[in-house]
């Protein structure tokens, strides 16, 4: 029997809303569609609650859509069940949010190696070789031994990109990742962001308000009311 072609790799939001059901319901996101491509930067930007956070739920597959589909590599994340769901998180996203969420009893190190785990797949030896090297490209691997709160803002945010990389992840999904930080650690997160899709070919969805930072991605998807009212390539 022969195989089929591999599905693409891209998100696909297709007429995708979002509605909390209750007295009044509240409509988060509406008939959205949108696909994002391999390598691509995205940056989501809209004043506080045009939807912004729940759009990128929805195309991490940490929320589902009430209408519509998100299709993520050609699984419908509607369509199956949550364990497969957290399977494919697990291996194709990375998470990376505006507070760090490290655990604080473990060090950097061990806090990348709890997601490596459970993907399994490889010895702990390798998975300690390849979370050394994520450091490392990150100037990180001197702190490899040192538990959250031995390290400053800046550094947790890069120890949480390293774990969001850990598992080698096409997609990295940023929900104000800079909005913790100054403004000189706020712009090397974005240069690291950035350095991934240049050099790496992943592709990277940034939550962020800083329209400044905003720029630097290569696409941004403004939000009002829900509704995507822009979508912008940036030329030069």
């Amino acid at each position: 029997m022969t195989e089929g072609p591999e599905p693409p790799s891209r998100i696909v939001a297709a007429g995708v809303s979002r509605v909390l059901p209750g007295v009044v319901p509240v409509t988060l996101v509406r008939d959205i569609d949108l696909t994002i491509g391999r390598g691509e930067f995205l940056a989501i930007t809209g004043p506080s609650g045009s939807g912004k956070s729940s759009l990128l739920y929805l195309l991490g597959a940490l929320d589902l859509p009430t209408a519509g589909v998100v299709d993520i590599d050609g699984t419908v994340t509607s369509a199956v069940d949550g364990e497969a769901l957290a399977t494919l998180r697990l291996r194709k996203i990375g998470f990376l949010f505006q507070f760090h969420f490290l655990l604080s009893e473990f060090t950097v190190i061990e806090n990348m190696l709890i997601p490596m785990r459970r993907k399994g797949g490889t010895t702990v030896r390798k998975m300690r070789e390849r979370a050394m090297a994520i450091l490392a490209s990150l100037h990180l691997d001197g702190e490899a031994a040192k538990k959250p709160d031995q390290l400053s803002g800046g550094q947790r945010q890069r120890a949480a990109l390293a774990r969001a990389l850990a598992n080698d992840p096409d997609y990295i999904l940023a929900d104000e990742p800079s909005g913790n930080l100054d403004t000189r650690n706020a712009a090397l997160v974005f240069d690291m962001l950035d350095r991934l899709v240049r050099e790496e070919q992943r592709t990277v969805i940034a939550v962020t308000h800083d329209i400044v930072l905003a720029e630097r991605a290569r696409r941004r998807v403004h939000l009002r009311d829900g509704r995507i009212v822009e979508d912008r390539v940036r030329t030069a």
